[in-house]
């Protein structure tokens, strides 16, 4: 081999070992995070000042608050019916429901006027996907608008006094309100697989904002749950078919100082879709969202924030950027994997120490994270199914970074 060849083969040799360590370095900080944020949950579950204050103080105010809960509906004929007179029986006095049958094929339009609720239909078979349909809610609204507004799932069911909760907070404090989101253990039939997303739903959706909030960082939107005054959602940018548009219009708030607030004393409570085919679709439309998210926003948000100094935001930021919790292990154990192929045939060992150092640090934060939250869905001997379900992930992951696109559609929950 001539001299030419040689250094071109060590140039892209030590170029590769640089991203390589470069992608360890990065997955160790994103580690950091996923390590700061529990601690700051724990410590604010085991703190004595916790607020106890907001229930009383949203029972004695809510009354005089105007409320709409905007549910946007396709096709859950076979779901509004039993979600929606829990939903009106949880309304403050001067607030209603209105639902938006959104390119609806079946009777939702029908059942949701019968029990009650003002009802808006959507026919656009071009324009598919949640953000439209809250969309067409706002300009609806706008003749009389109100003081704040709920987004509500047509599959959710809040808590007693929750929807007062979010409406009272997000006035006082003029900004969007995200209650936690529960999802239901899943039934004992669907499997240990099953219950190891619904462990990993709850570090999201539960443990991390907390510890957001802890750090008073805002959070971001579920997609259900959000309480908004109406100044903040009348102007906020509504249409699109993101996948996950919750997300990328908290970020978006954020982004110009009207994070969100995680109000944990707030809840909502939704199932699992029961079939295998249902938690597929979803699980795929949050998790290949999420990473596109990753990729188109969260380097803005991060320039955004540094150029503000805006420590919040870059909390924010770097909450966003940790992947899907399967996706983000599977990086982890592949980079150590490689890693230390390359320091066993003689390379560089520092990318090595550092992917093996994080996924140390990894493994016990899971493991607390199940200590203190996934004890009663998840046994410890179901753990050893965690390794199988990574590998359920591969071809999802796959087609997202080949950059396969896939359209808003409902979960099947039948």
């Amino acid at each position: 081999m001539n001299s030419v060849g040689a250094v071109l083969i060590s140039l892209l040799l030590a170029t590769g070992y640089v991203v390589l360590s470069g992608i360890a370095i990065v997955l160790f900080l994103l580690t950091c995070v996923l390590l700061l944020e529990l601690v700051a949950a724990l410590r604010h579950h085991m703190s004595a000042h916790q607020a106890t204050a907001v229930p009383g103080a949203a029972s004695s105010n809510a009354e005089s608050v105007q409320v709409v809960v905007v549910m946007p509906a396709h096709n859950e004929v076979g779901t509004i019916d039993h979600t929606l007179p829990l939903v009106m029986a949880a309304l403050p006095k001067n607030g209603y429901v209105l639902v938006v049958a959104d390119n609806c094929t079946d009777d939702t339009a029908a059942v949701a006027r019968a029990l009650g609720a003002t009802v808006i239909e959507r026919h656009d078979p071009v324009h598919i996907g949640k953000g439209y349909a809250l969309g067409f809610a706002v300009r609806f609204l706008a003749t009389r608008p109100p003081q704040c507004v709920i987004v509500l799932d047509a599959d959710c069911v809040p808590d007693t006094n929750s929807l007062a909760l979010l409406a009272i907070v997000s006035l006082r404090e003029n900004r969007p309100v995200q209650a936690r989101y529960d999802l239901g253990a899943p039934d004992i039939s669907a499997g240990p697989l099953a219950r190891v997303g619904t462990f990993a739903w709850r570090i999201k959706n539960d443990v991390r904002p907390t510890g957001l909030n802890a750090l008073g960082a805002p959070c971001l939107l579920m997609g259900t749950g959000m309480a908004f005054p109406w100044s903040i959602i009348a102007s906020a940018s509504l249409d699109n078919s993101h996948l996950v548009e919750d997300m990328v219009l908290g970020l978006d708030l954020a982004a110009r100082g009207q994070g969100t607030i995680f109000l944990p004393e707030a809840c909502v409570r939704s199932s699992m879709p029961p079939s295998l085919e249902g938690q597929k679709s979803q699980r795929t439309r949050w998790e290949t969202g999420h990473l596109q998210v990753i990729r188109n926003h969260v380097p803005r948000l991060i320039v955004r924030a540094v150029t503000h100094a805006d420590l919040r935001l870059l909390m924010l930021a770097l909450h966003t950027a940790v992947p899907p919790l399967a996706f983000y292990l599977i990086m982890l154990v592949s980079v150590a994997c490689i890693a230390g192929l390359v320091a066993m045939m003689g390379g560089p060992a520092f990318a090595f120490y550092t992917a093996a150092l994080a996924t140390g640090i990894a493994g016990c934060v899971f493991v607390l994270y199940w200590y203190n939250v996934g004890r009663d869905v998840l046994t410890g001997s179901e753990l050893l199914h965690v390794p199988w379900y990574l590998v359920s992930k591969l071809s999802m992951y796959g087609n997202a970074l080949r950059g396969r696109q896939i359209g808003w559609v409902r979960s099947k929950r039948d």
